[in-house]
């Protein structure tokens, strides 16, 4: 269930799988104000609006998640060494990787 925060005028403008704050309320996935926000959000990447460090810091998040599987295969780093909250989030990126049907990640890539 998607966790939303709302601006003053009761427009949804936040999004996330965990609560962000204490007034973070949740709705169903297809409620049609999470997919108003999430059409919104398609359609400013679309027209190229958005926060150019915002863009850069998505990018260099799959950076160092791509180094951290390569640190794990190589046996140079251990899962368990991570905290348990990376260690959570890690495996949540795994699996909705996975189920997007492959990693798609710059390790092991043979087009990068």
């Amino acid at each position: 269930m998607p966790y939303v925060l709302r601006d003053d005028d009761g427009t949804v403008v936040a999004l996330s799988e965990y609560p962000l704050a204490d007034q973070a309320e949740d709705l169903p996935p297809d409620h049609p104000e999470v997919l108003d926000f999430v059409g919104r959000v398609v359609a400013l990447r679309e027209e190229g609006v958005g926060d150019p460090f915002l863009e850069a810091d998505l990018d260099f998040i799959r950076v160092a998640e791509d180094l951290i599987e390569a640190l794990i295969s190589k046996g140079v780093l251990a899962l368990a060494d991570l905290p348990a909250e990376a260690q959570e989030k890690l495996m949540a990126r795994r699996a909705l990787r996975h189920s997007l049907g492959g990693t798609g990640g710059l390790v092991g890539a043979d087009s990068d």
